[in-house]
Protein backbone atom coordinates (compact mmCIF):
# COMPACT_ATOMS: atom_id res chain seq x y z
CA UNK A 1 0.00 0.00 0.00
CA UNK A 2 1.10 3.59 -0.64
CA UNK A 3 0.90 5.98 2.24
CA UNK A 4 0.66 9.67 1.39
CA UNK A 5 2.54 11.89 4.04
CA UNK A 6 2.79 15.91 3.61
CA UNK A 7 6.14 17.17 2.21
CA UNK A 8 4.83 20.86 2.58
CA UNK A 9 2.13 22.88 3.55
CA UNK A 10 1.57 26.58 3.60
CA UNK A 11 -0.72 29.75 3.01
CA UNK A 12 -0.16 32.57 0.24
CA UNK A 13 -2.10 34.34 2.50
CA UNK A 14 -0.76 34.09 5.97
CA UNK A 15 2.42 32.98 7.69
CA UNK A 16 1.91 30.81 11.17
CA UNK A 17 1.52 31.68 13.81
CA UNK A 18 -0.86 34.38 12.68
CA UNK A 19 -3.99 34.61 12.16
CA UNK A 20 -6.53 36.22 9.96
CA UNK A 21 -8.12 39.36 11.50
CA UNK A 22 -11.53 37.17 12.06
CA UNK A 23 -10.67 33.87 12.41
CA UNK A 24 -14.28 32.89 12.73
CA UNK A 25 -15.54 34.57 9.28
CA UNK A 26 -12.66 34.00 6.77
CA UNK A 27 -11.52 32.29 4.04
CA UNK A 28 -7.35 31.43 3.51
CA UNK A 29 -6.12 29.70 0.78
CA UNK A 30 -3.01 27.13 1.10
CA UNK A 31 -1.03 24.58 -1.03
CA UNK A 32 0.59 21.67 0.05
CA UNK A 33 2.83 18.81 -1.48
CA UNK A 34 2.35 15.40 -0.84
CA UNK A 35 4.16 12.52 -1.55
CA UNK A 36 4.10 8.83 -1.19
CA UNK A 37 5.82 7.72 2.43
CA UNK A 38 9.78 6.67 1.02
CA UNK A 39 9.37 7.50 -2.46
CA UNK A 40 10.45 10.67 -4.85
CA UNK A 41 7.13 11.48 -6.56
CA UNK A 42 5.58 14.77 -5.29
CA UNK A 43 2.36 16.31 -6.08
CA UNK A 44 1.11 19.89 -5.47
CA UNK A 45 -2.81 20.56 -4.22
CA UNK A 46 -4.51 23.68 -3.28
CA UNK A 47 -7.25 24.40 -1.08
CA UNK A 48 -9.06 26.75 0.67
CA UNK A 49 -9.72 26.71 4.18
CA UNK A 50 -13.03 28.43 4.95
CA UNK A 51 -15.40 29.17 7.93
CA UNK A 52 -19.09 28.87 7.79
CA UNK A 53 -19.58 32.19 8.72
CA UNK A 54 -17.61 33.36 5.72
CA UNK A 55 -19.75 30.53 3.34
CA UNK A 56 -22.93 32.14 4.81
CA UNK A 57 -21.57 36.22 4.06
CA UNK A 58 -21.08 34.56 0.36
CA UNK A 59 -23.50 35.85 -2.33
CA UNK A 60 -21.95 33.55 -4.64
CA UNK A 61 -23.31 29.61 -4.98
CA UNK A 62 -19.81 27.56 -3.46
CA UNK A 63 -18.68 24.01 -4.78
CA UNK A 64 -17.35 21.68 -1.92
CA UNK A 65 -14.47 20.34 -4.01
CA UNK A 66 -11.39 22.24 -2.57
CA UNK A 67 -12.88 23.82 0.38
CA UNK A 68 -12.13 22.98 4.36
CA UNK A 69 -14.54 24.32 6.00
CA UNK A 70 -13.78 24.04 9.61
CA UNK A 71 -15.97 26.46 12.34
CA UNK A 72 -12.80 28.87 13.43
CA UNK A 73 -9.29 29.45 11.39
CA UNK A 74 -7.15 27.19 13.48
CA UNK A 75 -3.08 26.59 12.11
CA UNK A 76 -3.30 22.99 14.11
CA UNK A 77 -6.46 22.32 12.92
CA UNK A 78 -5.74 22.38 9.03
CA UNK A 79 -2.89 20.33 9.75
CA UNK A 80 -4.50 18.05 11.71
CA UNK A 81 -7.58 17.99 8.65
CA UNK A 82 -5.13 17.39 5.77
CA UNK A 83 -3.61 14.52 7.63
CA UNK A 84 -7.00 12.82 8.34
CA UNK A 85 -7.45 12.91 4.69
CA UNK A 86 -4.34 11.27 3.68
CA UNK A 87 -5.13 8.62 6.05
CA UNK A 88 -8.26 8.12 4.12
CA UNK A 89 -6.51 8.23 0.35
CA UNK A 90 -4.05 5.02 1.23
CA UNK A 91 -4.00 3.11 -2.06
CA UNK A 92 -1.85 0.43 -3.81
CA UNK A 93 -0.38 2.77 -6.26
CA UNK A 94 0.86 6.18 -5.66
CA UNK A 95 -1.55 7.54 -9.05
CA UNK A 96 -4.17 6.05 -7.17
CA UNK A 97 -3.49 8.37 -4.23
CA UNK A 98 -3.34 10.98 -6.04
CA UNK A 99 -6.05 10.60 -7.65
CA UNK A 100 -8.41 10.35 -4.54
CA UNK A 101 -6.44 13.15 -2.83
CA UNK A 102 -7.68 15.12 -6.47
CA UNK A 103 -11.50 14.29 -5.54
CA UNK A 104 -11.24 16.49 -2.57
CA UNK A 105 -8.41 19.29 -3.25
CA UNK A 106 -7.25 20.87 -6.53
CA UNK A 107 -4.31 19.26 -8.25
CA UNK A 108 -2.22 21.62 -9.40
CA UNK A 109 -0.22 20.79 -12.63
CA UNK A 110 3.14 21.87 -13.64
CA UNK A 111 1.25 25.32 -15.64
CA UNK A 112 0.31 26.62 -12.37
CA UNK A 113 -3.16 25.37 -13.56
CA UNK A 114 -5.29 22.57 -12.09
CA UNK A 115 -5.62 18.89 -13.23
CA UNK A 116 -9.52 18.53 -13.73
CA UNK A 117 -10.86 14.69 -12.45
Amino acid sequence: MTYPEIRDIHSPDLEPPTLPDDPAECAVRFRTVVGPRGGPEAEAFSFTVITPARLARSAEPVWGRGLLVIPVFDWALVIQAVALLLARCVRPTWDEVAAELNRELRWEVATGGSAEG
